[in-house]
């Protein structure tokens, strides 16, 4: 038989294709590519580390879910876990996976970066057949891969990006050792670090399938399989998003600590503008040796533009910790780790405006100390000095974006900020008074003899929030950020009062004179408008 089969086999592969019985050689199963590297080879001695993963983590620690209790907390959306090796990595990702014994789901949707392969701006889908572990074989739900791959062009199946990639591989074993039975089918996508238009597009149309019933042009066991879904109440399949991604690589211990607690302060807004741009910031002030911040960042803003899109407005941050915490982890380069929840919360939606009033209005003992800091900053600076400061006020070390204006005269003098929360909002005063003193392009850098007459202003801003169009934007409370591609412009809430602007008036100045581009970009539909609203005090 043997002598006979092979040479037919490697003639014509379209002769065993169509035999029932030899269907099982055209099986696609994708072999594990790093167990016995970054997970044990063994399957009991996976299972057994996996295990006690799980139990280490305890049940305060984890938030509750809808679906198990009258205690509601939140529905999950998505989560988020690390991928190095389990002895660094595999507790944190406990965390994640911990939630997971609260809820059966009929598909995993998992999302992570190619290491090893060029993507561009393209997402790549394994799209049938098993991967397998040392635990088992996972299926493919071939039908959403199908789905997503229809929609949306920068989707693609592509076997070959997925071959000796660990990213998705790593979160399978904790996937099968949670779910021994009634396993969920999985569907893989790997992305480059795409731009946030890219990861936009393709968060969104991951959103469009798990939100939306499967097509009507669907194989006949697909479609039994919705009736099925259907009869049991259910329109949809019940699906989860993971998001693979380490933190910041390879800066010493404590600069990782500071890096990316500042950057998990961020995620909690689930803005990805505001993210992309405290990662960006991050990555400019020099800090030895850090590569990135998240490194697959493309997958997490596909990721947070598919959990918006999909209703969650709460992000809980599970755990955290890097490798230099971890018995045998060196602690001059560490590489960082997180789990997150993101959630569709229960709480209550206020209007915009009256949150950011409460979110950001600073204590009178707060405010005088930043007016102070901003004064003496400009003055150290005029004399070649750096300002020492420690805030009393608990409130200042907290991420804010902030404005800092000088008037002489009630005449402008000087005024730059930033748009994103980067650092401690302390900071960010005693750095935007110099700046704006100093480097505002508009005027001549400030004298020492000028300073008695020039007033300071500062302001704080809240979180932007993207908004469809111009009618959305509230005259004399909103601020109005501006970009499209690489321009981008700001005007603060009181630009309003200063001119007297009507809205057309406001958002084409804002276009051409602060963005540079044409007097009406702000009617196309390829600028995106974000509105924000300021805490302002000013000096006596």
């Amino acid at each position: 038989m043997k002598k006979i089969f092979l040479p037919l086999l490697l003639f014509s592969i379209s002769f065993y294709s169509v035999l029932p019985w030899c269907r099982i050689y055209a099986e696609e199963v994708r072999k594990p590519a790093v167990a016995g590297q970054f997970y044990p080879a063994d399957p009991k001695e996976l299972s057994q580390q996996i295990e006690q993963f799980l139990l280490n983590v305890k049940k305060e620690e984890i938030p509750v879910l809808r679906s198990t209790t009258k205690d509601e907390k939140g529905e999950l959306t998505a989560i988020l876990v690390p991928h190095a090796g389990y002895i660094f990595s595999g507790q944190v990702a406990a965390y994640g996976f911990k939630l997971l014994e609260q809820k059966k789901f009929d598909t995993v949707i998992l999302i992570g970066l190619a290491h090893r392969y060029h993507l561009g701006n393209k997402a790549a889908v394994y799209p049938k057949g098993y991967f397998q572990t040392p635990l088992g074989k996972i299926k493919i739900d071939e039908d959403i891969a199908n789905k997503l791959c229809q929609l949306n062009p920068l989707i693609e199946k592509n076997v070959e990006a997925h071959q000796d990639e660990h990213s998705l591989e790593v979160e399978l074993p904790f996937l099968q050792k949670i779910y021994t039975s009634n396993q969920p089918q999985i569907v893989p996508i790997l992305i480059g670090n795409s731009d946030l238009n890219t990861c936009r597009k393709i968060g969104e149309t991951i959103a469009e399938v798990i939100s939306k019933d499967l097509p009507t042009d669907l194989s006949a066991e697909a479609k039994a399989k919705e009736e099925a879904l259907a009869k049991a109440g259910r329109k949809t399949k019940n699906i989860l998003l993971i998001c693979s991604s380490d933190m910041s690589h390879y800066p010493e211990y404590s600069r990782a600590n500071r890096v990316d607690k500042m950057a998990l302060a961020v995620l909690e807004r689930l803005n990805p503008i505001e993210l992309k741009e405290t990662i960006d910031a991050l990555l400019l002030q020099g800090i030895p040796n850090l590569h990135c911040v998240f490194c697959a960042e493309g997958a997490l803003f596909t990721t947070i533009y598919a959990v918006k899109k999909l209703g969650a407005n709460e992000v809980k941050v599970l755990h955290y910790a890097n490798s230099g915490d971890v018995k045998t982890g060196m602690k001059n380069q560490v590489v960082g780790y997180t789990a997150v929840a993101f959630l569709k919360g229960l709480k209550k939606t206020i209007r915009e405006e009256e949150k950011m009033k409460t979110e950001f209005k600073l204590s009178p003992e707060a405010q005088k100390e930043l007016l102070t800091l901003a004064r003496e900053s400009i003055e150290s600076s005029l004399e070649g000095k750096k300002t020492e400061f420690t805030p009393k006020s608990q409130e200042l070390k907290n991420l804010g974006a902030v404005f800092v204006t000088l008037r002489k005269r009630e005449q402008l003098r000087g005024c730059i900020g930033t748009t994103m929360a980067r650092r401690a909002i302390y900071e960010e005063v005693a750095e935007m008074a110099c700046a704006a003193a100093f480097q505002d392009y508009r005027f001549p850098p400030v004298k020492k003899e000028e300073l008695k007459d020039i007033k300071i202003e500062i302001s704080v801003l809240s979180p932007l929030e993207k908004v469809k169009s111009a009618e959305e934007i509230k005259p004399k409370i909103h601020g109005v950020y501006l970009r499209q591609g690489n321009y981008a412009g700001l005007f603060l809430p009181r630009v309003w009062e200063e001119t007297g602007w009507n809205k057309e008036e406001f958002l084409s100045n804002l276009a051409s004179h602060k963005a540079g581009l044409p007097e009406d970009a702000w009617k196309n539909t390829r600028t995106d408008l974000y509105i924000f609203t300021v805490f302002s005090f000013e000096e006596k």
